[in-house]
């Protein structure tokens, strides 16, 4: 049994053949470079013989993109406004978050103009699924349909205090916006999942933040959680079994209503953020669990790493846990940690 039978036997709740090694957010670029100079190889994926999610060739972004406009440079930054139509100033030579200046949703008017963008049916979002199926058919691989969630629709197009304000000032258009979100994912997924059904389907949201949600259960419940059962419901009734949320930040107390929403599991578990998986896990025992490993931990020393690996024996002998970092390996893990950390959960878990 390979890595896409083992991987889907967790999410489903049934145990496993053998462990599936997995990193699913991968390693940061100057990560990358750190570890391939330890290595001496420019395959890190199948140095530590990662397994593989592979995602359906879709673009759920504006289409056609905005056009790139420089409007300012210097030897260290660069600002300008970006394929999506946002504002941001990057630092060259970095993979740091930009600075986000402007983006182009401010109120209805602009909403309208930005959502002509947002035709589903526009050629060129979706290629052609033939080599798609061809390359997953012959790899060991998890075939994955992404996009943004219909919060993070919200939060990536419009000045985020100019949109905790739009909840209040127009709440209306906040559930419109939220609604078409749901309709455009339903016809533009809805042309891929007549001739193609992925393992599992992934909603990007990002909408907490250390202490908590971005917005409070009662607004999630009022505006998100209507958008999410309308393309949950759609993508299960297409034959998709497992549905994603990735957010950052405490979630905890938004995820009564992910699982009334229909979500089968979240990643990825950040610690930092008090996303405790163990707790996770005793409170919501019908969510699978992906992530919940503290990088900060692994950035220690073995001591740590080893009470890290204790947890997740523990995790993974409850089921429905997919042991990973709690995000990218960031580049203050050594080389030498993370493969003490990767070789040890494998020879632990292999033993299950």
């Amino acid at each position: 049994m390979g890595y896409r039978e083992n991987v889907l036997k967790i999410l489903d709740g049934e145990k496993p053949i053998d462990f599936p090694p997995t990193e699913f957010m991968m390693f940061w670029p100057e990560t990358v470079e750190l570890y391939e100079r330890s290595t001496k190889t420019k395959d890190l994926a199948k140095y530590f013989g990662l397994g593989e999610f592979c995602c359906v060739p879709c673009d759920f972004n504006p289409y056609p993109a905005f056009q790139e406009v420089v409007l300012e440079e210097d030897e260290r930054f660069i600002t300008k406004i970006d394929g999506q139509g946002i504002t941001c100033k990057i630092e060259k030579g970095t993979s740091a978050m930009p600075h986000y200046i402007d983006f182009p949703i401010k109120d209805r008017k602009t909403y309208e103009i930005f959502a002509e963008r947002l035709n589903p049916f526009e050629k060129g979002r979706i290629c052609d699924l033939e080599p798609y199926k061809d390359h997953v058919g012959k790899r060991d691989c998890v075939r994955q349909l992404l996009s943004r969630g219909p919060f993070a629709f919200l939060r990536d197009f419009i000045r985020f205090d100019q949109l905790m304000m739009m909840f209040v000032d127009d709440p209306e258009l906040i559930l419109t916006m939220t609604m078409n979100h749901a309709d455009f994912l339903i016809k533009l997924w809805g042309q891929i999942l007549d001739r193609f059904t992925p393992d599992v389907v992934y909603l990007g949201e990002d909408m907490a933040y250390k202490n908590g949600s971005m917005i409070s259960p009662a607004m999630v419940r009022e505006f998100i959680l209507p958008a999410w059962k309308k393309i949950i419901d759609f993508v299960k009734s297409k034959g998709v079994k497992r549905v994603i949320l990735d957010s950052d930040g405490n979630i905890i107390n938004i995820l009564p209503i992910v699982c009334e929403a229909g979500f089968t599991a979240v990643l990825p578990l950040e610690r930092v953020a008090g996303m405790d998986p163990e707790i996770v896990r005793e409170r919501f025992p019908e969510l699978s669990l992906i992530g919940g490993v503290d990088k900060l931990q692994l950035a220690k020393g073995k001591k740590e790493i080893d009470r890290e690996l204790d947890k997740i024996e523990r995790l993974y002998a409850k089921g429905r846990y997919l042991p990973s970092c709690d995000h990218s390996v960031p580049p203050i893990i050594s080389f030498e940690n993370y493969n003490y950390y990767f070789t040890e959960m494998k020879r632990r878990l292999s033993n299950f």
